[in-house]
């Protein structure tokens, strides 16, 4: 099951990032890309946006991949809940993966020109794939898992 996740995580490059601040969600919709093992998860955002300031106090988040084709019957749809605990990439990884991410998503070419924009990485901790309406597959990675 977990290849099938991580493939699904591949395949995908949009999913609903979730903070949290004193107990008040915050959804946003996010263009990411993953690592090549798909244990880390790397978004961007300004640092004086709401997300950013409810991870600085709150690491822990959880993003939401889904496969909705509204031309398929919903009972085929896949959704993917994606845990872990989120913060700024260090520097290196801000200089040679912000490239990278432009790449794979050309529509952020003009924002990553801001000087306040700042990489951030998702450290997965764990999946629950609901494939289906009733059928739920929970993976916690561990030390193991994650090589």
């Amino acid at each position: 099951m977990l290849e099938t996740i991580k493939e699904m995580i591949r395949r995908n490059d949009l999913a609903v990032l979730a903070t949290s601040h004193e107990d008040r969600p915050h959804c946003s919709l996010m263009a990411y890309m993953p690592d090549s093992d798909c244990t880390r998860i790397y978004l961007l955002t300004l640092k004086d946006s709401r997300k950013f300031a409810n991870i600085s106090r709150n690491p822990w988040v959880s993003l939401l991949v889904d496969t909705r084709d509204p031309r398929e019957p919903r009972k085929y749809f896949r959704a993917l809940t994606i845990s872990g605990t989120c913060a700024p990439a260090d520097s290196w990884e801000q200089d040679n993966l912000i490239q990278v991410m432009v790449h794979r998503h050309p529509q952020l070419k003009e924002f990553v020109q801001n000087p306040d924009r700042v990489l951030l990485v998702v450290n997965i901790n764990s999946f629950l794939l609901l494939d289906g309406v009733s059928n739920a597959h929970y993976i916690v990675l561990d030390e193991q898992t994650a090589k």
